[in-house]
């Protein structure tokens, strides 16, 4: 990982914001941050706030509170819009309903309302970009923690720096190339204070053990340089998984002979002669166009369905399967029928 060179005179967070994301690009649309009240997204309010270009756009703050930590959130908040206050930035505060469950799940879950917060918040605010303060060593501890748990190529790519939450509303990573020491520096050179979330040191949480046991041993013991190592492997996990996914998106395209909102026909003569991982790509892309439930499909569901697809079926009608999200698949022929009751 190459960090962008930068002026003498001016801070490295705010040169590399400036190189990475140039404020002629988002100066003149809505932009929010999302800000917890720690180092990384101070850092990143901060330095958005001093490189902006004044223009009809504006900044503002979105700040969740998943009720997990009790008076420790409610201060976090308070933080945050005090924050928000002093630099005359607009900020919202969201709150976990405790009736709805979310204050108890796991920290996916939670992850998951902080996401429905903000793009809903982008939404009502008009904002064009929600923007997150995710680094280097945020990037390297999910990929680890893909590795750890089992992935393919897309997990070994981790985060992506753009992605879509909406039809108008798109997700920034502007500081991935970044480490969380230069913000904690950056931060300690303004002079200004940030908020310690005491759950990131909690080792009943995976990614915390990764954070504080597995990635300090690696980096001592195995490769000096680990972070940037995982970091350019996600990046090439990322260039590849794109060329995959762009393949994969013209053969569905090619393959599918009816479409409806709970039935899908593929001709799997099509398919014929690709290479089995391109087909299970394929069988992924056609998931999402469907939106049907992908998270219970693991690899022994996509390669089940990839069989179907595939094996040299006899003429007659071919016995069906069950998948997870109850979509039922029967190989008819050179086709398969694809189907989800309501």
């Amino acid at each position: 990982m190459t960090t962008p060179s930068h002026c003498s005179d001016e801070p490295l967070a705010e040169s590399h914001l400036r190189l990475s994301w140039p404020p002629e690009v988002w100066s003149d649309v809505t932009v929010l941050l999302a800000v917890s009240g720690g180092a990384d997204s101070v850092a990143l309010l901060r330095a958005m706030d001093r490189i902006r270009s004044y223009g009809p756009g504006r900044l503002c703050v979105g700040h969740f509170d998943h009720r997990l930590r009790g008076a420790q959130g409610a201060e976090d908040a308070r933080f945050v819009q005090r924050l928000a206050v002093e630099h005359k930035i607009e900020c919202v505060l969201g709150r976990a309903d405790k009736n709805s469950g979310e204050a108890d799940r796991a920290e996916e879950a939670a992850r998951g309302a902080r996401y429905k917060f903000l793009r809903a918040t982008a939404e009502r605010l008009g904002a064009r970009y929600v923007v997150t303060a995710h680094t280097a060593d945020d990037q390297a501890e999910t990929i680890l923690h893909h590795i750890v748990r089992g992935t393919g190529l897309a997990g070994l790519a981790g985060v992506p720096r753009v992605r879509p939450m909406g039809p108008a509303v798109t997700l920034f990573r502007p500081l991935l190339q970044l480490r969380r020491a230069d913000l904690v520096a950056y931060l300690e050179q303004l002079g200004q204070a940030y908020r310690a979330d005491s759950s990131n040191t909690d080792l009943r949480y995976t990614r915390n053990r990764i954070r504080h046991e597995l990635l300090p041993q690696l980096n001592a013991t195995y490769n000096r340089q680990i972070v940037d190592a995982l970091c350019r492997l996600g990046q090439l996990a990322g260039d590849a998984q794109q060329v995959i996914e762009q393949l994969a998106i013209e053969l569905a395209d090619r393959c599918t002979v009816e479409r409806g909102a709970d039935r899908l026909v593929l001709d799997v003569s099509v398919l014929a002669g690709e290479h089995r991982h391109l087909v299970r790509e394929t069988l992924v892309e056609l998931w999402r166009r469907q939106n049907w439930p992908r998270q219970a499909m693991g690899c022994a569901e996509w390669d089940l369905l990839a069989d179907m697809a595939l094996s040299d079926a006899p003429r007659e009608t071919a016995a069906g399967r069950q998948f997870p999200g109850g979509v039922f698949a029967i190989r008819e022929s050179d086709r398969i029928r694809l189907a989800r009751p309501r």
